[in-house]
């Protein structure tokens, strides 16, 4: 195992990354059908990201990778291994389109910020896509290899039941901004149950501790993702009281079988009224959900999805065939996403200066600036509601 945490290498990731013209360096990728190499995890490099449950399940098979949280070397992948992004992005390295391997990404949190990861899905030659009605996004842009893979548990961290559930109900995750849907409900339902306290942070087991010690999770979505909460609750054996929404939902479980569904605050609190008060019901349903999770959506179930079609795929990512100057327009836009204005200055002695390049330029110092130093009214209301 490998990890690329260096401050030296980070401040020249776009240096070193960089392997040449692209229009000279095209990937070759014929025969690259079998993964004899490494895998190449690039992600955030937070203990509590989503990449790291991809890294526990190659740690247990004894698979050989490396994980970067800065811009990967470009110059050390090799033909035969796999390139694996994993949403969120911390840089963004150039040369991604002269891989000479197979390039995957995992694109998460697409149902928050659609236009960041369409920009980011073009440097991949197959995608997965957490969210299944955000597939279609992808396809209408015209990109060649498109999966869903919804989100999973991990049995080692989310399945450790507890005899004793002490509280009625559990949540643990981010409550919402003012005036949304989502934080009325909890707002509304979690005072009502002796739960945990939900407005602190928990790490990954520190979470499934609390799930653990709870008859009933209760889960929010947002803009109707299926999320972790969801698979997480299901490992913990407790009872999954959830909102009803679509995005493939009814594929995977049966609403009533695995889990309890509600549509209004209202009957959200009577489904939990009433389950607490008919445990046998309540655990019946607890435990279908906990073996259908378990069974079927580990994050080890999903690798051997992951690693089945990017050593299949022929497919080639858009930024293969793009010219010097799409590219420019392309890497200025996610450094912009990123608000990293100067890794645009690097990129422009490789990729050109062009009238689209200097506008997102003057884009991104401003979205720096104003991430620091607030000056439009969509930051200040930020600010002022972090405080």
């Amino acid at each position: 195992m490998y990890r690329v945490t260096n401050l030296a290498h980070d401040m020249t990731c776009a240096f070193f990354a960089y392997i040449g013209p692209s229009c000279c360096l095209r990937a070759e990728l014929s025969g690259r059908g079998e993964m004899s190499g490494q895998v190449h995890i690039f992600s955030v490099g937070d203990e509590n990201t989503t990449a790291r449950y991809f890294e526990r399940v190659m740690q247990a098979e004894g698979s050989r990778y490396t994980y970067w949280d800065k811009c990967p070397r470009i110059k050390s992948i090799e033909a035969g291994d796999l390139f694996f992004f994993v949403d969120p992005a911390p840089d963004w390295p150039l040369g991604m389109e002269s891989i000479p391997c197979t390039t995957a990404a995992y694109l998460i949190d697409v149902h928050q910020d659609l236009a960041s990861r369409i920009r980011l899905s073009r440097f991949f030659d197959v995608l997965f896509v957490a969210q299944k009605d955000f597939v279609a996004k992808f396809e209408e842009i015209g990109h060649p290899s498109v999966h869903w893979l919804p989100l999973a548990c991990d049995p080692d961290i989310h399945s450790h039941p507890s005899e004793a559930r002490q509280f009625d109900v559990g949540f643990v995750g981010k409550l919402g901004l003012q005036g949304t849907w989502r934080r009325d409900v909890l707002a509304t339902v979690l005072p009502r149950y002796r739960t945990n306290d939900y407005r602190k942070f928990y790490s990954p087991p520190a979470m499934a501790d609390v799930y653990g010690q709870s008859k009933i999770v209760f889960n929010v979505s947002i803009n109707g993702d299926l999320n972790m909460r969801f698979f997480e609750a299901l490992a913990s054996g407790a009872l999954l009281v959830t909102d009803r929404i679509k995005n493939g939902l009814e594929e995977l479980f049966i609403e009533g079988k695995h889990y309890v569904g509600y549509t209004t605050v209202e009957e959200a609190i009577e489904k939990i009224d009433y389950y607490l008060a008919n445990p046998e019901e309540r655990m019946k349903i607890a435990a279908a959900g906990q073996k259908l999770a378990l069974n079927s959506h580990t994050y080890r179930h999903r690798w051997k999805y992951v690693a089945k079609y990017a050593t299949t795929t022929e497919k080639q990512s858009p930024a293969r065939e793009a010219s010097q100057a799409e590219l420019g327009r392309l890497y200025a836009e996610i450094f912009v996403s990123l608000r990293k204005p100067w890794r645009i200055h690097g990129m422009m002695r490789h990729y050109g200066m062009s009238f689209p390049v200097l506008i997102n330029l003057m884009r991104a110092w401003g979205r720096w600036i104003n991430a620091r130093v607030p000056v439009t009214p969509n930051a200040m209301r930020a600010r002022l509601r972090a405080k």
